[in-house]
């Protein structure tokens, strides 16, 4: 069920802005993207016994108990001893605020000469409330807790993004599987299937294990077509340019070594190619890439021995941020309109006039 347009969406949106922060601020294993992931595998040391594992669990927000995570969400604010959210809002009005979105989570069902029908969700939260996000994210961490101390105090990596997990272990297998086997009956409403091997694909990366560090690369589904936005599709020209340049910061973050950085990167132009994009358009702006990053619009440097130099700089999330001017309102004016390729002289033709 979607809750996007539910009359409750604005109340939920509001607790998950004040519970998120809260939730990554106390859960430093929980993930906000591949970023975050790549940093920490780049800085662990592996060995000989290093295996890698990744669990998924099945159907997570329609899942969840309502009570259990409502409870959840208030027992975690009560241990940091957090009695008002942003100093504010008590601890009471946030159950209520929560019990409130979930006992509101209504859709109809209409069949053909009959009237509608209402139903209540009663279990887990509509798919599309931002709440539903944080009460399963918390509801989650209390059950995974015993785990993550355990990985803890083997310093080994446990990291989390949404409702899939990625770990290391140096424990036999068997063990491992034990473990994981046992952590899926621990709470009747979470069910996790598990995968290990050599290398493991987790979010958009495909991990291997090689001593003294992990080797990684762009993974794409098997189900992944080579689609990226057509060029001859009506969008300003600035779009089309920033695509390509995406494309290949994504590899060059993603890629740990030269060899699978430069096969990325001929698969990028492909994928291209295909969408109609035009060679010389592609070159140009994967050497907009290399210049901004190396100062040469040339590969050279960035396939050198300087490579993880360069990859180090990228995997900084402020790498190449532009701040955004500051909109003065009692001066300028913002003109909203459907871009067209007609249209796409409009704003310097507007700021002349």
């Amino acid at each position: 069920m979607a809750g996007i347009k539910s009359p409750v969406a604005k109340i939920s949106s509001f607790l998950d802005q004040i519970l998120r922060p809260i939730f990554d601020k106390v859960t430093p294993y929980n993930l906000t993207d591949s970023i975050d992931l790549l940093n920490d595998l780049k800085t662990f040391q592996t060995n000989e016994k290093t295996k890698l594992y990744t669990y998924d669990i099945t159907d997570l927000y329609t899942s969840i108990p309502q009570h259990e995570a409502v409870m959840a969400i208030c027992e975690i604010l009560g241990t940091y001893n957090i009695r008002k959210v942003n100093n504010e809002i008590p601890i009471n009005t946030i159950r209520i605020l929560l019990k409130h979105v979930l006992n509101n989570s209504f859709f109809t069902l209409q069949l053909p000469g009959q009237a509608p029908k209402f139903f209540q969700q009663i279990r887990g939260g509509p798919m599309g409330l931002a709440c539903t996000q944080v009460l399963a994210d918390v509801y989650v961490r209390k059950w995974e807790k015993s785990l993550v101390e355990q990985q803890e105090k083997e310093k080994q990596l446990y990291r989390r993004f949404r409702d899939d997990v990625f770990l290391t272990t140096e424990k036999t297998t068997e063990e491992m599987n034990d473990i994981l086997h046992d952590l899926g009956k621990k709470d009747p409403n979470i069910q996790i299937s598990f995968e290990t091997g050599e290398s493991i694909d987790y979010l958009d990366i495909r991990i291997s294990v090689e001593v003294p560090s992990f080797r990684t690369k762009v993974y794409r589904k098997l189900a992944a077509q080579p689609y990226i936005l057509p060029f001859h599709s009506s969008h300003p020209l600035h779009i089309f340019k920033n695509v390509v340049f995406s494309a290949v910061l994504r590899a060059t973050r993603i890629c740990s070594h030269v060899e699978d950085l430069r096969q990325e990167i001929h698969k990028i132009r492909i994928i291209f190619l295909l969408n109609k994009y035009p060679p010389y358009f592609i070159d140009k702006h994967i050497n907009r890439f290399y210049l901004t990053l190396t100062g040469k619009n040339t590969p050279n440097l960035l396939f050198s021995d300087q490579h993880k130099a360069f990859r180090d700089k990228v995997l900084d999330v402020q790498w190449n941020k532009k701040s955004k001017k500051e909109i003065d309102f009692s001066r300028d004016i913002l003109v909203h309109f459907t871009y067209t390729p007609s249209l796409a002289q409009f704003g310097a033709k507007f700021h002349k006039i």
